[in-house]
């Protein structure tokens, strides 16, 4: 797909500000009150998802009896005030949005990386890594809702400075697509999860339900507690290294986590209280399955991997579909990183020897090349939400494009 010609089929997500110096209660009101119309789709979504996941229609009334009156409250105390806040502007019920919020991550497709990048006639010593992403879902209700929420404190000493920014819904107050200076990360679906005994599996999911029920904190609030505080302190992110160690045994859904610093990404194949990790300075990318090798450093081979590559996999069919489209994805863009690492070492060979060994360190790409990488086939796709471009040097999303239906194939160029 031509990015230039991507207004026609896709928009740029409107921006709205979040004053965290507000009573959580009143952060979202404006939002809430432009999105109120599209936020009560909500309420029929709620009975699409139980219907995906297999749910007859005759246990749908009693499941949303049930879940009026368990679910009212997310883990965190200001995020389930931003919900109760949300909620009575847009009258949608607080169990619905608590689902939302704690659902919405367990089932999306994406592909998430970072790449070296480097403008016409800049020095090496201004490259930086730019965090690429797309988000995939089958829920297109929420393609209306898509916008960027620009984080602010009005009552600091710097009253307009954006503290963060996210790529996200409406109605949704966790993080899966953010970035501020220094510090850039997103979410994907992880379809698998390293268990080989009962008790194993019954401890996953049982995290599962003590994080609906509010009991247990979100992967995706997690992720915000990275990327914003409560604290009006204005402090410096955490390092990649501390995010690694303090993510790695936290108990959390299974999931792959992309942090950037913009000179160097890491991913977290993360379990529920493992991690297997991954990392690099120049290309590195993640979709929806577990890589055994890859660009960056990995160790080892997961249950979940062996078990596909010994053709013991007990993965029901839709989701083998959706492994085999993210391999699919994951190779698009890696195939496009390598073949400009080997047209790199052909014009070092033209040079020294020593020139040569330094190949891929020296490779880089432009902004507009990295929008043009994502935007291609596979990697934007039918199911394509959004895409994003997050640069952590500036704090900066420098791109998006939010896709207000699905796209048809004929609309990718070749």
């Amino acid at each position: 797909m031509d990015p230039d010609d991507q207004d026609e089929l896709g928009f740029k997500a409107p921006i709205f500000k979040i004053d965290l110096s507000r009573r959580p209660e009143q952060r979202y009101t404006e939002l809430a009150i432009a999105y109120r119309d599209k936020v009560q789709g909500l309420i029929a979504l709620f009975n699409d998802l139980l219907a995906t996941i297999g749910l007859p229609t005759k246990y749908h009334s009693p499941i949303n009896m049930v879940a009026r009156l368990l679910l009212r409250r997310l883990h965190s105390s200001v995020e389930t005030a931003e919900l109760q806040g949300i909620s009575r502007v847009t009258h949608v019920p607080i169990y619905l949005l608590v689902a939302f919020n704690v659902v919405l991550d367990l089932l999306m497709g994406c592909t998430s990386g970072a790449v070296k990048s480097l403008e016409p006639g800049q020095p090496m010593s201004q490259a930086r890594m730019l965090h690429f992403r797309t988000l995939d879902w089958t829920m297109d209700p929420l393609r209306s809702v898509i916008v960027q929420l620009d984080f602010v404190r009005s009552k600091s000493n710097t009253p307009d400075e954006v503290i963060a920014r996210s790529v996200t819904y409406c109605g949704y107050v966790g993080v899966l697509t953010g970035v501020r200076q220094q510090l850039s990360l997103s979410l994907n679906f992880r379809a698998v999860h390293n268990a080989n005994t009962k008790t194993e599996h019954f401890r996953f999911y049982f995290h599962h339900v003590l994080v609906l029920l509010g009991w247990r904190q979100s992967i995706s609030s997690i992720l915000r507690s990275y990327l914003i505080s409560e604290n009006s302190d204005h402090t410096r992110p955490k390092s990649l290294a501390v995010i690694a160690e303090e993510m790695t045994p936290r108990h959390t859904t299974a999931a792959y986590l992309t942090f950037c610093d913009s000179t160097s990404t890491i991913i977290l194949e993360k379990d529920f209280s493992s991690a297997q990790i991954r990392s690099s300075r120049t290309f590195i990318a993640a979709t929806n399955h577990d890589e055994e090798t890859h660009q960056g450093q990995f160790s080892g081979a997961t249950p979940a991997t062996e078990e596909k590559a010994t053709g013991r996999s007990r993965i029901a069919e839709g989701l083998e579909e959706l492994l085999e489209e993210s391999r699919d994805r994951l190779d698009c863009i890696s195939s496009k990183w390598n073949g400009r690492v080997r047209r790199t070492n052909r014009r070092s060979q033209r040079g020294t020897r020593s020139q040569s060994i330094h190949t891929e360190a020296n490779t880089t790409i432009t902004e507009s090349e990295v929008i043009e990488w994502v935007s291609a086939y596979p990697t934007t796709n039918e199911q394509t939400h959004f895409a994003a471009i997050m640069d952590a040097k500036s704090g900066d999303v420098v791109w998006n494009r939010a896709y207000r239906d699905p796209l048809d194939p004929d609309d990718f160029e070749d």
